[in-house]
């Protein structure tokens, strides 16, 4: 629980866990750090992740005042897609968009004259269908594919031995992304080592385009290209984006590279779900439910 000190946030569930600074550390000028630093909450070879726990949105308001945040209209949003934004589900090509998701992300798109982005692992295509919200920026395969751009595949020889492993395997779920191929092992997780091995096997063979991105109980075959951190830093670059106060939320492990871009420029960056000791977030939420709840206070 909060100390004290904080009797504003008594409605907020929370609390404030210390970590060790890094490379992608807290930006001075960072929002969430001057809101630590004002309470005595931050030291400064230290920074804090504020963890709150009740999605109910009366609960986050308070918390977007007394953080400083700045007007949405300044900032450039980069979300990423499942266990951000949408549910995760059993299987990959089991998730659906929640009502009014969509809708939210047109309002926050036109309030920051179209400075938000989604970065995902699936495949472009697949999320712009899902979304259904035309014109937005939408960079697919962890940012190796965008508008323009179709990455090169791993070979038919590596597709096809994934493929047989998963059949072979019950739980093991092989998902063909066309420029990266993906096991996935959330219903067997004892699976764990064989899919690692396979997966580095895969990557032997595929050459030096291409490189391994764990996450969470997936392990992916993609382009070398891929980046969710090089993807940001490439349209901070970019109208409409450039200028801007970079925002980033993300539930995985592929999603810290984003933080480690968003922390050092003074911007915000937030984890949906659990996150260890390494977590580069400045703050967290529960789960989509919540980031969504959050995402209707700033977006009116």
């Amino acid at each position: 629980m909060f100390p004290r000190s904080l009797s504003p946030f008594s409605t907020l569930r929370g609390f404030l866990r210390m970590q060790t600074p890094r490379s992608g550390g807290i930006a001075p000028e960072s929002p969430v750090f001057r809101f630590a630093l004002g309470r005595g909450a931050c030291l400064p070879q230290a920074w804090h992740m504020l963890q709150i726990s009740d999605p109910d949105p009366a609960s986050l308001r308070p918390l977007l005042r007394a953080a400083d945040l700045p007007d949405p209209a300044r900032l450039a949003w980069f979300f990423d897609l499942d266990g951000t934004l949408i549910d995760l589900a059993p299987r990959p090509d089991a998730v659906t968009c929640p009502p009014g998701l969509s809708a939210l992300l047109d309002r926050l798109r036109d309030r920051s004259e179209g400075a938000l982005a989604i970065i995902t692992g699936r495949q472009r295509r697949f999320a712009e269908d899902l979304l259904g919200v035309e014109g937005l920026t939408i960079l697919g395969l962890h940012g190796a594919e965008r508008p323009g751009l179709i990455p090169h595949r791993p070979s038919d020889i590596v597709a096809g031995r994934l493929r047989r492993f998963a059949e072979d395997t019950p739980g093991v779920i092989f998902e063909d992304k066309g420029a990266a191929l993906a096991l996935h092992y959330r219903l067997a997780p004892a699976a764990k080592p064989r899919v690692e091995a396979l997966m580095r096997e895969g990557l032997v063979q595929s050459g030096a385009g291409f490189q391994l991105r764990p996450g969470h109980m997936v392990v992916e075959l993609c382009p070398a290209t891929a980046g969710k951190g090089k993807a940001l830093a490439r349209l901070m670059r970019e109208p409409p984006f450039a200028g801007r106060i970079p925002f980033a939320a993300g539930d995985d492990l592929t999603d810290e590279a984003m933080f480690s871009e968003v922390n050092p420029r003074g911007g915000l960056s937030l984890r949906i779900g659990s996150a260890g000791p390494d977590c580069l977030a400045s703050f967290g939420l529960p789960g989509p439910a919540a980031f969504r709840s959050l995402l209707q206070q700033v977006a009116g």
